[in-house]
């Protein structure tokens, strides 16, 4: 496919989230697809990386994402984006604990590296600022902080 391709398919991605259809992403998404993510443990399948993002797409129910700029080059394309959402349910983490909801809206930037073969999404590396979402959420303090890096 070609890197235009490439970038719609990625669009769509986003679109679909948009409209909390995580699950239609999986026709998109190589069933052997490899994720990475912020707060992640580690390299995840598929299935684990639906999970990830359902958890915050459920978490924040009026989730939405912002595409500021899409690159790509031959089967790699680049997202960066800004998240924002209310924290109206619980979101479960990466370790199996949860954070109640907070009522607190989060405005967090992101980006995310794909790689893609045949029009599929086979690596999604997602990188986001997960202080600034902790600190909005009121989980920790901007003096927490401080004090754990003196």
């Amino acid at each position: 496919m070609n890197e235009q391709e490439n970038i719609q398919i990625v669009r769509k991605t986003f679109d679909n989230l948009n409209k909390h259809n995580v699950d239609v992403n999986d026709q998109m998404i190589a069933e052997n697809a490899k994720f990475e993510a912020t707060g992640a443990p580690g390299t995840m399948t598929r299935d684990q990386g639906r999970m990830y993002v359902s958890s915050f797409v459920n978490a924040f129910p009026d989730i939405r994402f912002e595409v500021k700029d899409i690159i790509a080059q031959g089967d790699k394309v680049a997202a960066s984006w800004v998240v924002k959402g209310t924290h109206k349910m619980p979101l479960t983490t990466q370790s199996g604990s949860s954070i109640p909801p907070t009522n607190r809206s989060v405005t967090v930037p992101g980006c995310t590296f794909y790689e893609l073969r045949n029009g599929l999404i086979t690596r999604q590396e997602i990188y986001w600022d997960q202080v600034t979402f902790l600190t909005q959420l009121g989980v920790v303090s901007e003096q927490q902080l401080l004090n754990r890096n003196m």
